[in-house]
């Protein structure tokens, strides 16, 4: 009988055929716990935990889509930089030339792509999302190489890396067309179209 009672946790022993009583637990609710769940804890722990990684997910994320996003108006200006820096000789020639290349590089970039006039603005858009475009493909499909001292070799796409490249460039050129819309309405960007 001992040991009966023992392994039901000090209640009396139950008859043949009757249910054993239920634990009445009730918990006090309070603002921060409405709902006196008892697990309140690990909630919020896990809540943090949430918070946590995904806001260091969003910032991956975010990261990258600001690369895409600004690869084909950085690659332009820093590629021409870098190129233009090696032919000067000495330490600080280098760098002046360097930094003038790619300054007028990003000005001359910055000027087509503020137009609002659509003779310049599509042609302009839809060629900066096929060079990006095209890029990353050359990128992708070349063997090891450095950017700085030796470019990719140049061959040509297939149909299917065609189609692949038309597709992207297409998508890219919408994004840019959205991105840059309201970019063309501001002041100073009136400024620098040169169709009125």
């Amino acid at each position: 009988m001992s040991k009966r009672k023992s392994s039901l946790g000090g209640l009396p022993p139950a008859k043949a055929g009757e249910r054993l009583p239920r634990l009445q637990t009730i918990i006090a609710t309070s603002p921060e716990n409405p709902g006196g769940d008892p697990n309140i804890r690990p909630h919020e722990a896990g809540e943090a935990a949430g918070k946590v990684i995904g806001g260091g997910l969003g910032v991956l994320v975010g990261g990258l889509l600001i690369i895409l996003m600004l690869g084909p108006i950085l690659w332009a200006p820093l590629w021409a930089g870098l190129r233009a820096a090696r032919f000067v000789p000495g330490p600080w020639w280098t760098w002046l030339a360097g930094l003038a290349v790619g300054s007028a590089a990003a000005f001359a970039q910055t000027v087509l792509l503020v137009q609002r006039s659509p003779i310049l603005r599509y042609p302009v858009v839809a060629l900066f999302a096929l060079i990006w475009v095209g890029g990353l493909w050359l990128e992708f499909t070349s063997p090891r190489h450095d950017w700085i001292t030796t470019a990719p070799a140049l061959h040509m796409p297939g149909p299917w890396s065609w189609t692949l490249i038309g597709l992207g460039t297409v998508i890219y050129a919408g994004i840019y067309l959205l991105a840059l819309a309201p970019i063309g309405k501001s002041r100073w960007a009136k400024r620098w179209q040169l169709i009125k």
